[in-house]
């Protein structure tokens, strides 16, 4: 009787949509990031935290760019950034408008890009004619997370980059004939934000065509190197100290993604570390921190490889989900400054992937679909709430990046060869 009804049970749970498994895990974190900080308090008041770390005048990163950028265009000298030299090409429009109307330009800017890489470029990349009840999900949570509410309170411009590196993936599988310009907006994307460059390995059609893959990787990293000095050798060589110096001004902070910081988030709050590390291993740690970090980069490296090798095994064809996720979680743990408003262009990234990765339409699921599903749907739910709203322990996005990298990977070596692209015509 226990066997027949245990059978039932788990042929009931193995039958349900994916969607099912998906939105438990936002629900499950909606309960633990939102309801439980806000209104189960030990105080018995409703808490309104500050969970953004704002700087006022509103939109600090624009302004700066933008009266640098002005700067530029009276002056004809370019005084450094933490940003390639072409954003002050990008940005030197906004040099003839007051900067409170400059602010809600870009601010109109983001969204617009947002929905563009959310709603529009995943159906064309995906060949979907309707807007799933899974896209309008991440579309929604992410328009009002605390990651895209932090990059327009700074006036950051990572959706805006991002969106030109998504057209230039969807123009580049999708439409062969216009591949040039497919380059133009990658290149664009990394001048604006040095990060999108470890996408070039999404351009590619066929794995097996290895010759002409590096030419084209070379040709891309020569003309993006190239473009660094449009202004010069100075500016890139002050941008390249200021941002040395600005990397190791910051310690360890939850809102900063890296490997860097975490290592050192991770070594200095007290309440994470000490319930299971002694006061002499922290010691220890901390005068090696380089020991975390490359463990936190060997693992990325190896799940790189893996699911590079799984791509070139398999002769995956045409756009791979799998590559594209792996890239994203490089582009987000890999910089040394890697802030949570970068979570801006996340939900884009699960949009473009996951519905080639998870069978969301389908009935019959196995035990790996099911558990894949729900842990990646925790982990990336759980990256829409500030880290003011989480413990110490989960504070910091990186945890959850590498889990959803991990399940990434896993799912790449037993994917099947349905799962192919096929060649974009």
């Amino acid at each position: 009787m226990i066997n027949i009804f245990w059978r039932r049970a788990s042929n009931w749970l193995l039958s349900l949509p994916i969607m099912i498994w998906v939105s438990l895990g936002f629900f499950i974190t909606f309960i633990l990031f939102f309801m439980r900080p806000i209104f189960f308090d030990p105080s018995l008041t409703m808490q309104f935290r500050q969970y953004l770390p704002v700087i006022t005048p509103i939109g600090h990163d624009f302004r700066v760019i933008a009266s640098l950028a002005t700067y530029w265009v009276y002056t004809g000298k370019a005084l450094p950034t933490l940003y390639p030299p072409f954003t002050l090409f990008f940005f030197s429009p906004f040099a003839y408008l007051s900067s409170k109307v400059g602010y809600e330009v870009i601010t109109f800017v983001t969204l617009g890009c947002y929905i563009l890489s959310t709603l529009a470029l995943p159906r064309l990349i995906n060949n979907s004619r309707e807007i799933d009840a899974f896209t309008l999900l991440i579309f929604i949570s992410g328009i009002i997370s605390y990651g895209f509410q932090f990059e327009l309170e700074r006036g950051q411009w990572n959706t805006i980059a991002m969106m030109f590196c998504l057209a230039s993936i969807y123009l580049f599988h999708r439409r062969p004939k216009y591949r040039w310009l497919a380059y133009l907006l990658f290149s664009i994307s990394v001048q604006l934000k040095l990060f999108p460059a470890i996408f070039a390995l999404v351009l590619v059609e066929d794995w097996h065509s290895w010759k002409q893959n590096i030419k084209r990787l070379i040709g891309l990293g020569l003309f993006n190197i190239l473009a660094l000095f449009i202004l010069g050798t100075s500016p890139i060589l002050s941008t390249m100290n200021s941002l040395n110096s600005n990397s190791a001004s910051i310690g360890g902070v939850p809102f900063n993604l890296s490997t860097q910081s975490f290592t050192l988030f991770f070594l200095t709050t007290r309440s994470l570390t000490y319930p299971f590390l002694d006061r002499r291993m922290v010691s220890i740690l901390l005068a090696h921190s380089w020991i975390l970090q490359s463990l936190f980069v060997t693992v990325f490296v190896l799940c790189f490889i893996i699911v590079l090798w799984q791509a070139y095994r398999k002769n995956s064809k045409g756009f791979d989900a799998y590559v594209f996720l792996t890239c994203a979680i490089g582009a987000y743990i890999l910089p040394t400054i890697s802030f949570d408003y970068k979570l801006s262009f996340f939900p884009a990234c699960i949009i473009f992937s996951v519905p080639n990765i998870l069978p969301l339409k389908e009935g019959k699921n196995s035990i790996l679909i099911m558990m894949s599903a729900f842990i990646l749907s925790i982990a990336y739910s759980s990256t829409l709430y500030s880290y003011e709203n989480k413990p110490p322990i989960i504070q910091n996005n990186l945890p959850a990046l590498l889990v959803i990298l991990v399940i990434s990977t896993a799912l790449s070596c037993v994917r099947t060869d349905d799962s192919k692209e096929n060649l974009a015509v």
